[in-house]
């Protein structure tokens, strides 16, 4: 017998006071009748992970905060550690299902793991309490707004109330977890007043520009290509100023590093890192200029000499 539970504690949990069991998560959120939050981390070689683990949700204060609404769950992608292999795979699957993109992804979400907020990136204490806040917020919003699409009597009260959830549903998680929602406004919305079948040919472009970018820095970006050799292709890229600006802010956030590296302009840099923010606000493209920009500031005198050195051994 206390080999058994050894080997179901190890699996179920992680840092005191986390789950890393969705199902469990789950089944405890129900009975409880708490929501989840769902941290994505890569706790070994991530640094902003590492970061928000230390000073935030390791902490006893947090935790106990936290858990007056939410049973909390540690999804974990190491690079250096071991992982039970049925893990690595419930993990693998889980990301894809939310779409992780980047790390630490926090998703704020019911008991069926439904989200209704969330955040990507490092954030301090006061930041998450605050993402934690809205996230509750907005979970009663999208209950009113749902219980309104169940009192609907007309196909016109039913669509504004629809196009209510859509609006409120975390943007990141919809075709994932409100697809019956946009399903039926199409289905209702015949002269797509709401803009839904236009932002969704809209969407599939910038996908597809996403896709032709990501295949060029492939080819023409790689860890080989001296530093200047990389921003001219960068800058050089066809029909930049055409793209969505999504896309443009990709491009430009992709120049950061090989025009520091080549020019040794750290000021020059930390204005890239400002157009970056401006252009497009709120993607994870500007989070995560913002936060270079802070780290970088933090410590210039440090960067500097950092890019300094490395250019120095790389003869420039």
């Amino acid at each position: 017998m206390p080999i058994v539970v050894a080997a179901c504690v190890v699996p179920c949990f992680a840092a005191e006071g986390w789950l890393t069991d969705m199902e469990a998560a789950k089944k405890e959120a129900a009975e409880q009748k708490k929501e989840l939050m769902i941290e994505f981390t890569g706790s070994d070689w991530c640094p902003p992970c590492m970061q928000l683990r230390a000073s935030v949700f390791s902490k006893p204060d947090f935790q106990k905060e936290a858990q007056k609404d939410f049973v909390l769950v540690e999804l974990d992608y190491p690079r250096r550690k071991e992982q039970p292999k049925e893990v690595k795979d419930a993990n693998a699957k889980l990301a894809q299902q939310y779409g992780v993109r980047a790390f630490p992804t926090v998703v704020f979400a019911d008991a069926f793991g439904k989200p209704f907020g969330g955040f990507v990136g490092g954030r301090s204490r006061e930041d998450v309490m605050k993402a934690m806040q809205d996230a509750l917020k907005n979970k009663v919003a999208l209950k009113t707004a749902e219980e309104k699409v169940s009192k609907a009597t007309t196909d016109e009260t039913r669509l504004a109330a629809l196009m209510e959830v859509l609006k409120l549903a975390p943007e990141n998680y919809v075709d994932s977890f409100y697809g019956d929602v946009k399903a039926e406004i199409k289905k209702l919305d015949k002269d797509d007043k709401s803009g839904l079948k236009a932002a969704e040919t809209r969407a599939d472009q910038l996908k597809k520009e996403r896709k032709d970018l990501q295949d060029f820095l492939a080819a023409k970006v790689t860890d080989k290509a001296p530093p200047a050799e990389a921003l001219k292709a960068i800058k050089a890229y066809p029909n930049r100023d055409k793209l969505f600006p999504e896309i443009q802010q990709k491009l430009l956030m992709e120049e950061f590093r090989p025009y520091v590296y080549s020019t040794g302009d750290v000021d020059g840099g930390l204005l890239i890192l400002d157009k970056v923010i401006e252009m497009v606000p709120g993607t994870e493209v500007s989070h995560r200029a913002f936060i270079f920009k802070e780290v970088i500031r933090a410590d210039k005198d440090k960067f500097k000499s950092r890019i300094e050195a490395m250019r120095k051994e790389q003869g420039q």
